[in-house]
């Protein structure tokens, strides 16, 4: 039990920002948009919660009050993900962040599982501590969850389970043509044959005539790449342009420039201008339209060009607002969260 919860909190804790989005998908699907925000505060504390309820299992400390608090976690979550299986309001609960994808009925028998083993843990007759081995335990536990949360907060984080994780190809600008299977059945043995278009007899007349056509199929044989599309300020679909750029470029990432203030802008010229120095293009992608669009380009004038996508799909590729990428023929080479923004030319390329 206590090793499931460790786990849980850990991936979720390498990327609050993604629990926080998470958060605010359920917020939205139960129309609690008043919620909206206190979703970053919610995901810290499931996060810490979760952790701490592990640690405190694992060492025996407040067995207790760990105990009653597990008992009432589970209680609550069993009939979240129990109404999830019936009405799917959110696809993917994000039990085990992006590392784990279970569907909602795979999360709910868990949970059905955990809920036996918490009847278990009300059974067994703990060994007693003492408060200060308590205190001293779980106020080193919380500081180090605390440090653990705001680190990945603040950068990107440690564990990258999406992806646009560095070395990834994210777009193939090679792709092999999509194979058409043929299925024909034998009249008379009703034998099936499977053939790849256009490797079959449909030039031998004696056969046709001993086979019938039955169906076709296709299969892409290119390994799964991202979905993300990127658009020009006129609609006009750029991706494979972006993605599949031949020479080093950097994607500026914004799902919303209305959280970008004058020492990120000014950090962001400071960016442009080292890129500019090794010929390296920079592609600013956000999902902001309209007057604040207009009116981030008039107020901070940076020089480089604009493209829009959508923002659930730019939130999924940096957790970082803004974020930076550096592509090279689809290739993910480096990420940076703002914080990390490079300083000179040479952390752009090393």
């Amino acid at each position: 039990m206590a090793a499931l919860f460790l786990f849980s909190g850990f991936v979720k804790g390498v990327d609050p920002l993604g629990t926080h989005y998470k958060i605010e998908d359920y917020l939205l699907a139960y129309n609690m948009d008043w919620a909206l925000p206190f979703s970053l505060g919610l995901a810290f504390a499931l996060i810490a919660l979760e952790l701490s309820l592990g640690s405190l299992l694992l060492l025996n400390l407040m067995p207790k009050f760990t105990r009653i608090i597990l008992a009432l976690l589970m209680g609550f979550f069993t009939l979240v993900t129990f109404y999830d299986a019936l009405y799917n309001p959110v696809s993917d609960c994000g039990c085990f962040g992006d590392a784990l994808i279970l569907t909602n009925w795979q999360t709910f028998y868990k949970n059905i599982f955990l809920d036996v083993l918490v009847v278990f843990l009300f059974v067994r007759n703990p060994k007693k501590t003492t408060i200060l081995r308590q205190f001293l335990w779980s106020s080193a536990i919380y500081l180090v969850f605390l440090g653990f949360l705001f680190y990945n907060i603040n950068h990107l984080p440690l564990i990258d389970f999406g992806s646009w994780k560095i070395g990834n190809q994210i777009y193939n600008p090679n792709k092999k043509p999509t194979e058409i299977y043929l299925t024909y059945k034998n009249i008379q043995s009703e034998e099936t044959q499977e053939f790849l278009s256009p490797n079959f007899p449909y030039q031998d007349t004696t056969w046709m005539k001993e086979w019938k056509y039955v169906s076709t199929h296709e299969v892409d044989p290119n390994p799964p790449t991202n979905d993300l599309l990127i658009f020009d300020l006129e609609g006009k679909n750029v991706s494979n342009e972006i993605l599949g750029y031949s020479d080093k470029c950097l994607l500026l990432v914004s799902h919303s420039l209305d959280e970008i203030d004058e020492k990120k802008a000014g950090k962001i010229k400071k960016l442009v201008h080292l890129a500019e120095q090794e010929s390296i293009s920079v592609f600013l992608i956000t999902a902001s339209v309209g007057n604040t669009l207009t009116e981030f380009e008039q107020r901070y004038q940076l020089n480089m060009p604009y493209f829009l996508a959508d923002d659930t799909a730019l939130k999924t590729i940096v957790r970082s607002n803004p974020g930076l990428i550096l592509l090279e023929n689809g290739i993910v080479l480096k990420k940076w969260a703002y914080a990390d923004f490079p300083q000179s030319a040479d952390q752009i390329l090393d």
